[in-house]
């Protein structure tokens, strides 16, 4: 039960880490970030590809911590990432476009997914 929570936990956690520490080397590294009314549009594109592959380390720190039932550990994560993503979205809705919360909304599943794939032996994983 414990090793469960863990696994969910500490798998949103990772990613969590990493996406604020990708927003505060764009503060410190652009001119003038904290100072915009709005991000520039290279912000949103670069964050939607580095928060999928944040994702996909997410998946991946689950289901090597869970190590049984990894997919009901991994369905957990989704289901948490996609309930903070939707409350994110709802709560952002006036301040970042549209579409970088729709995308990261469709893109967290299937990153975290494929995450969780590679914690099995490449054996495992093809048919």
């Amino acid at each position: 039960m414990v090793r469960s929570f863990a696994a969910v936990i500490c798998g949103y956690i990772v990613t969590g880490i990493l996406i604020f520490a990708t927003d505060q080397i764009f503060a410190a590294t652009v001119p003038g970030f904290n100072d915009m009314p709005m991000p520039p549009r290279f912000y949103f594109l670069i964050s939607i590809c580095t928060d999928t592959l944040y994702s996909v380390l997410g998946g991946w720190t689950c289901a090597a911590i869970a190590k049984t039932r990894v997919r009901d550990r991994v369905l957990a994560l989704i289901a948490l990432g996609e309930l903070v993503g939707v409350v994110s979205t709802i709560a952002l809705w006036g301040t970042v476009p549209h579409y970088f919360s729709f995308a990261l909304l469709v893109l967290y599943p299937p990153a975290v997914w494929i995450g969780s794939l590679f914690r099995k032996p490449p054996s495992a994983v093809l048919p």
